[in-house]
């Protein structure tokens, strides 16, 4: 919102009688309204940058808690593969060791 009493005196102070500088104040913030009444204040702009921020921090929390439980499930099953690989591995070398004299 302007404030059109500072404008109002900013142009009595020009010259401007007392009753026109109000006058031209009120069509002054009419006009502005009129072209940018859906500008958002600092104030707006700040509280959803706040409430965006608030949301990313849950969701990036949420997908790092999916991602560990991800991570570990896989991690169990590499280490089940390599422990089958290592005991195949070492089968197949006892197997060659009796096999072949």
């Amino acid at each position: 919102m302007m404030d059109t009493l500072s404008i109002a005196r900013d142009l009595s102070e020009a010259g401007v009688d007392w009753k026109q500088a109000q006058a031209h104040a009120a069509v002054i913030a009419h006009a502005v309204e009129q072209q940018h009444g859906n500008v958002a204040t600092k104030e707006f702009v700040r509280s959803e940058l706040n409430a965006l921020r608030g949301k990313l921090s849950s969701e990036i929390s949420t997908v790092r808690g999916e991602l560990s439980s991800e991570i570990s499930t896989v991690e169990a099953r590499l280490l089940r593969w390599m422990v089958g690989l290592i005991f195949t591995a070492i089968s197949i070398v006892i197997a060659a060791q009796i096999l072949i004299p």
